[in-house]
């Protein structure tokens, strides 16, 4: 589910509205269409009525037996929910194409994917490493949830499938050892899509992929 407006703090659950009590309005917009997202999807999965608690370390504490990832950026908030039985770990992000300006792109890409990414027509650039901040980021969602390690951008290299600008495939991995690499198989694909003067990014681990005890 998705939405482009900030969201009603009113229709917080009161369990939900204590989280963000002193924060400030943008904030408060941000969690409550993250919040309304949430619930939407989870009510086409017929989950309704629970408050979505955050946990310690600000991760939404899903009802259960189910799963999902919270996205929200300035104009555009969005939120993907599954049934555990499918999917094992899911990872959304969503950001303003362009957003992540030229001046941090070396913080964002590691040597390989600045070398693809100026190999590029000048013009897709700004697509083209918004896509790889994205994916990062989703690829961090996903994977955080199952093993709880912190991530450096560069820890991860994505490896984009025939780069359209539009819509495609992408795959993520460790740049070095990774936790997760011990519990899944590594590389796991992606998807993105450019909507809206937005790109979303998504990665998921099948239900098939089962966590392995170590």
């Amino acid at each position: 589910m998705q939405m482009h407006s900030p969201g009603d703090a009113s229709l917080l659950m009161p369990a939900e509205a204590e989280y963000v009590r002193r924060a400030v309005p943008k904030r408060i917009g941000e969690f409550a269409a993250g919040r309304a997202c949430a619930r939407a999807a989870l009510d086409i999965l017929g989950v309704r009525d629970f408050a979505l608690h955050a946990a310690a370390d600000r991760q939404p504490v899903w009802p259960p037996g189910f799963l999902g990832s919270i996205t929200h950026t300035a104009g555009f908030c969005a939120a993907a929910v599954a049934a555990r039985r499918e999917l094992l770990a899911i990872g959304l992000d969503s950001e303003a194409v362009g957003s992540p300006t030229p001046e941090i792109w070396s913080t964002i890409c590691r040597e390989e994917e600045l070398t693809w990414l100026h190999a590029l027509p000048e013009s897709e650039r700004a697509a083209a490493v918004t896509l790889l901040f994205t994916a990062k980021e989703a690829f961090y969602k996903c994977q955080y949830p199952l093993v709880g390690e912190w991530l450096d951008f560069h820890d991860v290299i994505i490896d984009v499938d025939a780069w359209s600008g539009a819509a495609g495939t992408f795959t993520a991995r460790g740049a070095r050892v990774l936790r997760v690499a011990g519990h899944i198989a590594l590389p796991i694909g992606g998807r993105y899509l450019v909507h809206d003067g937005f790109l979303t990014a998504a990665v998921s681990v099948p239900a098939s992929g089962e966590l392995r005890r170590q």
